[in-house]
């Protein structure tokens, strides 16, 4: 577990905002995997090389209050008597829960909304989902499985275990409760054990193994960098290093010069670049990476100019882009990385809410393909909602 813990005046200068999850339904236009994929070549996502927008000046408390709003509807419209979250409004579908990719950005929103306000009240919610993401253990795989109480299930994939570990790693910024360090370390030992390739190396997709994914690698080496940050493990520094010079070594290619979304599939998508680009940021500046700020900047420079400054892909898929972007501002301070966020949470706020009042359009107004999400689904609301927390809980730069 998390030992020789950081102090939290410096861990809130060096760790980030908040966090996403995956399993069957990742993306955009269908790559070599039946996954969808986000990018020049498949048309869903140009990229939009635009001059740097201008600041706008909300008032104090704008993106906190939007996002306390947000997460408040999410938990009326989705809320199952069970005390967890439906998957789709009102139950629909089968099986009818929420998954771990379909509840991790609300989980990321709580957890951001606490370390922009701690509260006792906010510190208390954090705590309520964290007992509820628990219940995803399976004591049988000793991972988290997609569906609450699935102890058995016929496969568990190893991005979930990924970005659910990062959100615990966030509750803990958020609470201090040193339960949810342990609770992400189950997360790192799962992917380090079981989803990484004996032979050949890489992180596998799931755990029937079908080829090499970026969403697992980009998450586990952020949570491998994120454990050692706070406990000085030398076991989670051993898997952030052997994650991120593998990912560099056989998954940051040549034309592109960004992260490939699997084995499979060259072609990048926005979510994987962002961790990988703030885990070795972050190692470098602690002085365990020397190489990780060049690849780290190199990594946002040309995501920037592949993605442009406002975002219109899919809320899913953008949320923890932007979400490790702006840890990656606060780390380093590049500017252009809050203002990318700013003005794709400005188009969002204006143009994703529906009749309802919940944010299920995209962020340009559009109504979202079934290839990317189905109507009415928590993870494109809680999403979007999750891109305002982690405004709110960053510093906005000065001038």
């Amino acid at each position: 577990m998390r030992r020789l813990l950081l102090p939290l005046a410096l861990l809130a200068l060096i760790l980030p905002a908040a966090a996403a999850s995956g399993e069957a339904g990742h993306g955009g236009s269908p790559d070599a995997t039946g996954m969808p994929v986000n990018g020049q070549d498949q048309g869903w996502h140009q990229p939009r090389v635009r001059p740097v927008p201008q600041l706008p000046s909300q008032p104090p408390g704008y993106w906190l209050s939007l996002a306390k709003a947000g997460v408040a509807s999410a938990q009326h419209a989705w809320r199952a008597g069970s005390g967890w979250y439906y998957e789709h409004l009102g139950g629909k579908g089968a099986p009818p829960l929420a998954t771990v990719w379909g509840a991790v950005p609300l989980f990321e929103a709580i957890d951001a909304i606490a370390i922009a306000e701690p509260t006792a009240a906010n510190k208390a919610a954090v705590a309520r989902f964290a007992h509820g993401a628990e219940s995803f253990y399976s004591p049988r795989y000793r991972g988290y499985a997609p569906y609450p109480r699935d102890y058995s299930p016929q496969r568990i994939w190893f991005d979930d275990n990924g970005w659910w570990g990062l959100a615990f790693a966030n509750a803990y910024r958020a609470t201090g409760n040193r339960r949810y360090l342990a609770d992400a370390m189950r997360s790192l030992r799962f992917i380090a054990k079981r989803g990484w390739a004996r032979r050949g190396g890489g992180i596998w997709w799931d755990t029937s193994h079908p080829y090499k994914a970026g969403e697992a690698l980009t998450t586990g080496s952020l949570l491998a960098t994120l454990l050692w940050a706070d406990t000085h493990s030398r076991f989670a520094l051993a898997q952030a290093r052997k994650f991120i010079g593998w990912a560099n070594l056989r998954f940051f290619t040549s034309h592109y010069r960004l992260y490939r979304k699997s084995s499979l599939q060259e072609t990048p998508v926005d979510y994987i670049q962002a961790p990988l680009a703030y885990a070795q940021l972050l190692l470098c500046k602690l002085g365990k990476l020397p190489s990780g700020c060049a690849r780290g900047r190199e990594v946002i420079e040309n995501a920037l100019q592949r993605f442009g400054y406002v975002l219109t892909f899919s809320p899913q898929y953008d949320a923890p882009y932007i979400q490790w972007s702006l840890a990656s501002f606060a780390l380093d301070g590049d500017s252009r990385l809050y203002q990318m966020a700013l003005g794709s949470a400005e188009q969002a706020a204006e143009r994703a809410r529906d009749d309802r009042g919940l944010y299920l359009r995209g962020w340009a107004g559009q109504d979202l393909p079934p290839v990317l999400a189905d109507p009415g689904m928590l993870r494109t609301d809680a999403a979007t909602v999750s891109v305002f927390a982690s405004l709110a809980a960053t510093t906005r730069p000065a001038g």
